[in-house]
């Protein structure tokens, strides 16, 4: 053999070495899900509790600009035409899109949520970009993402069922069956998100 030859054979045992160690040491990661701090399975343990801050708890009111989301930690200030928020009576919580608003009401007590009732939640409709009541929205479960500018997958918000509706009707992948309420964030056909 000669010295390119095994020099070719060398990288390609060296780039397989590599591959096989990062796929056994992401295996590994995968297998062990307890947290090293707390000895608890992440899923058990959750997350930090819910940062609630002032909010007029009637209707929606701009994210504060520093204000980072629950759920994925981007900012929701910064996602003007997707951002949602919900309200306890302590105060309220902003995401930055509709599809994080779902993780977070699907699971709250993960999310670090209070043991509270919601008071009143709100999304931003695809077409007119207004808030709209969340409780009475039409949502479209949407799995193609280059269809919006969402910061993430997210379902589409509307605040008309008819508006929902029409958009389905645009693609070819999508039913009336992909129209959810917000009750439906938990469901088996929203865990996309």
């Amino acid at each position: 053999m000669n010295r390119s030859g095994s020099r070719s054979l060398s990288r390609r045992s060296l780039v397989a070495g590599i591959g096989v160690g990062v796929g056994v040491g992401l295996l590994a990661g995968c297998l062990d899900s307890s947290n090293g701090a707390t000895g608890e399975p992440e899923s058990e343990q959750g997350r930090e509790d819910l940062e609630l801050v002032d909010h007029p708890g009637d209707e929606p009111t701009d994210p504060p600009e520093d204000y980072r989301c629950q759920v994925c930690n981007m900012k929701p200030a910064q996602y003007p035409h997707w951002n949602t928020q919900l309200t306890y009576d302590d105060g309220g919580a902003f995401f930055d899109s509709a599809g994080c608003l779902f993780n977070y009401y699907a699971d709250q007590e993960y999310y670090g949520g209070p043991d509270a009732e919601i008071t009143g939640v709100w999304a931003r409709d695809f077409e007119t970009r207004d808030m709209t009541d969340a409780t009475e929205a039409s949502f479209v479960l949407e799995d193609n993402h280059d269809r919006n500018d969402a910061p993430m997958d997210s379902p589409v918000p509307f605040a008309e069922r008819d508006d929902a509706i029409a958009y389905v009707e645009e693609y070819d992948n999508l039913t009336e069956d992909d129209i959810v309420g917000l009750e439906d964030a938990a469901s088996d056909k929203a865990l996309i998100y």
